[in-house]
């Protein structure tokens, strides 16, 4: 996992939703602590208290508490992990897949149903007419039968 960096809150040991007293509060509690003169004999203290008073001067000043947190969330986002892209298909049935393109055959399965329902109705509704002119099937198989013309007795006229 990667290792949080330290910001300005953690040297003052304050969260980051501190309230401007609460930040006054904290420093003063570390100065005290931490000042050179209460420890002359540590070289560190000299370290610790730049850290304490660079921290409190930042977080102190509204619009510069306000970049450092803005510095701290582009800190944490480039930090994240990035997510692969997903994997493009690299032929055909890999993007013809039904599991993958169920909608593309819905909708093509939606439309042939439409249109031959369409062409079935527009069919019908010509087919009478046009059955009407044509010798009957009766007439047909009489005729072939005894070998006669089709306008035997059997058949009605045709005028």
């Amino acid at each position: 996992m990667v290792e949080r960096m330290p910001t300005y809150y953690d040297v003052l040991q304050v969260e980051r939703d501190a309230s401007p007293e609460r930040v006054r509060a904290a420093y003063r509690k570390l100065a005290q602590k931490y000042h050179p003169d209460k420890m002359p004999d540590n070289a560190n203290a000299v370290r610790a208290m730049a850290a304490i008073n660079a921290a409190y001067e930042v977080l102190s000043d509204a619009h510069r508490r306000a970049e450092h947190d803005l510095w701290i969330r582009r800190a944490e986002r480039a930090s994240r992990p990035v997510r692969p892209a997903p994997a493009v298909p690299q032929n055909l049935w890999a993007i013809l897949h039904p599991s993958t393109s169920w909608p593309w055959y819905l909708l093509f399965g939606t439309t042939v149903f439409a249109i031959g329902t369409v062409g079935t109705a527009v069919y019908l509704t010509i087919m009478p007419a046009r059955a009407a002119t044509l010798p009957s099937a009766q007439c047909q198989a009489v005729a072939v039968a005894a070998a006669q013309p089709a306008t035997a007795r059997a058949c009605p006229s045709r005028t």
